[in-house]
C-alpha cells in the first residue's frame, strides 16, 4: 500500500475504535439509568406500601 492509503486506513481504525467505545460506554450508561429507574420506582411501592399501612392503623390522622 502506499504512504496516502495506509494514512486513509489508519483514520478508519481510529474511527472505528472511536465509535465502538461510544456504542459501549452508552449501553453502559443506559444500563446504569435502567437500574437507578428500577430502583425509584421500587422505593415509590415501598413508600405507598408504608402510607397504606399507616392509613389503615390510623397513624398520621
Amino acid at each position: 500500500m502506499s504512504g496516502g492509503t495506509q494514512y486513509v486506513v489508519a483514520a478508519y481504525a481510529v474511527i472505528w475504535v472511536i465509535l465502538v467505545l461510544y456504542i459501549v460506554a452508552m449501553g453502559l450508561r443506559t444500563a446504569r439509568l435502567a437500574r437507578e429507574a428500577e430502583l425509584l420506582l421500587r422505593l415509590l411501592d415501598d413508600r405507598d406500601a408504608a402510607g397504606t399501612r399507616d392509613e389503615a392503623a390510623g397513624v398520621g390522622h
